[in-house]
């Protein structure tokens, strides 16, 4: 007996075979994976109430979006075509000493919202604030993810951070754990909770112990910005007399639950250092080109990726690749590295599928339950209408995938065995009241931060 089945589609298991099948269905009790295989098997062993028909519908483990900041939902639009310092400095950190508590999770739940439209089941969150308020938004839409809380302790004159963000190293550590305390494991397992390290040039050498110290004792992950852009190094050297990541493998950090981010910047004996002790990274090729932070340019993605590093995709913030598509996500990380290279072979579309789904798993920790499509992992997946004509002619359901398909073509989604959207339509929350809350929380906020930014061209 099932609860659900998903029945007659063309199934991507992400296992350890990586196969396809045909014709295949997906058997779902409570919210594991009880079976799969071809739908006669299946059908013939397991009724279940509900039965979700996928003929022409390619069914594939829920997206995983590796980085994503859910408290930055309702900055759309402050930080676009400027430098990453003013991006950060003058635009994002002021939004985020200004938000309420209520409107950070008005503006999660629209940034869960759109994921789920676009397919993404399992967020991991580096760091806000407000953060019971992002985990409860979570909660009610019945997404899965990672959430966390900055920490930062220093700052430079001439490049200020908002005042109300600074606390003494005892009351960032006793914060952050309370936050793991109440929220790792919650919502039946379906949230956890890590440690952060926001931004490497904000972060004090006791900070960076206590967190390290921190994440070990409670079995977390540390969630950090390093490497990220060009000038990071020269202005870490100049600091700190050592390099970014120098500064962290020094520092003992280097382990198994370090999650690097961006990671546009590592020299070769960074890299083997990355490898020696299996640190992750996060990779955000929109971010980085809407940023401008170089990241394709410098070309240490694919180095990383061919080295067997753990790496993962991530769509940022909905203001700083601005948007939350990891179907488009991946068609970037897919081509982006081909033209660095001029090399048709690097990344391409299978990987960077694996990147938003097996891979990101393992790196975000949590591949012993999501990631791929087998009996017993959590039932995370994505049912996506392959009827359209740029799915014609059927070739390659991958490729079409990543190369041609983007996250629109999303049908129906379930998270941890419930469907949290079918048919496009979104189960767990009224999608037009979420809109005009959204809209009313984002004009508030600019109206207290006289933030008012509009076209540059004359609107008559």
């Amino acid at each position: 007996m099932a609860d659900l089945i998903v029945a007659h589609g063309t199934i991507v298991t992400m296992d350890a075979e990586r196969r396809i099948l045909t014709d295949g269905a997906v058997a779902i009790q409570g919210n594991r994976i009880v079976e799969i295989g071809k739908s006669a098997d299946v059908l013939a062993r397991h009724r279940a109430p509900s039965t979700i028909d996928a003929t022409d519908r390619l069914v594939i483990p829920g997206l995983i979006d590796g980085h994503n900041h859910p408290f930055q939902y309702l900055s759309k639009g402050i930080g676009d075509d400027v430098d990453i310092l003013t991006w950060l400095y003058r635009r994002v950190y002021p939004y985020e000493a200004t938000l309420t508590a209520e409107e950070a999770y008005t503006g999660a739940l629209g940034n869960f919202a759109q994921m789920i439209r676009s397919g993404t089941t399992c967020f991991n969150d580096p760091g806000g604030y407000h953060a019971d308020s992002l985990a409860q938004a979570a909660v009610d839409v019945g997404i899965r993810g990672i959430i966390n809380r900055s920490t930062r302790d220093v700052a430079d004159d001439d490049i200020p951070l908002p005042e109300k963000h600074f606390e003494s190293l005892d009351v960032t550590i006793a914060e952050s754990e309370k936050l793991i305390d109440r929220w790792n494991g919650a919502a039946d397992g379906r949230l956890r909770a890590w440690t952060s390290l926001r931004y490497i040039p904000n972060c004090s050498d006791d900070l960076c112990r206590a967190v390290k110290d921190l994440a070990d004792r409670k079995g977390v992950g540390i969630h950090t910005h390093v490497a990220a852009v060009l000038g990071e190094n020269d202005m870490i050297t100049e600091k700190y007399g050592k390099r970014s990541l120098e500064r962290y493998y020094d520092l003992g950090l280097f382990g198994p639950n370090l999650y690097t981010v961006h990671m546009g910047y590592p020299n070769d004996q960074e890299i083997a250092w990355l490898k020696q002790h299996d640190v992750k990274v996060a990779h955000c090729p929109s971010a980085s080109m809407h940023g401008s932070y170089g990241v394709i340019a410098n070309r240490m993605m694919p180095r990383m990726i061919e080295a067997g590093l753990s790496v993962s995709l991530g769509t940022d913030s909905a203001t700083a690749g601005r948007f939350l598509d990891m179907v488009r996500v991946m068609y970037l990380a897919a081509c982006a590295h081909k033209d660095a290279y001029a090399d048709p072979l690097k990344v391409g579309a299978y990987k960077a599928l694996e990147m938003a789904t097996i891979d990101g798993a393992r790196a975000c920790l949590w591949d012993d339950e999501i990631g791929s499509l087998e009996p017993g992992k959590k039932a995370d997946l994505v049912i996506i209408d392959m009827e359209g004509l740029h799915w014609a002619p059927p070739i390659d359901p991958i490729n079409s995938l990543v190369y041609a398909a983007n996250g629109s073509d999303v049908e129906t989604v379930v998270i941890d065995g419930r469907i949290v959207m079918k048919d496009k339509v979104l189960t767990t929350v009224d999608e037009r009241f979420l809109r005009r809350g959204v809209a009313a929380a984002a004009r508030d906020w600019r109206r207290r931060a006289g933030i008012q930014d509009g076209p540059r061209w004359p609107v008559v």
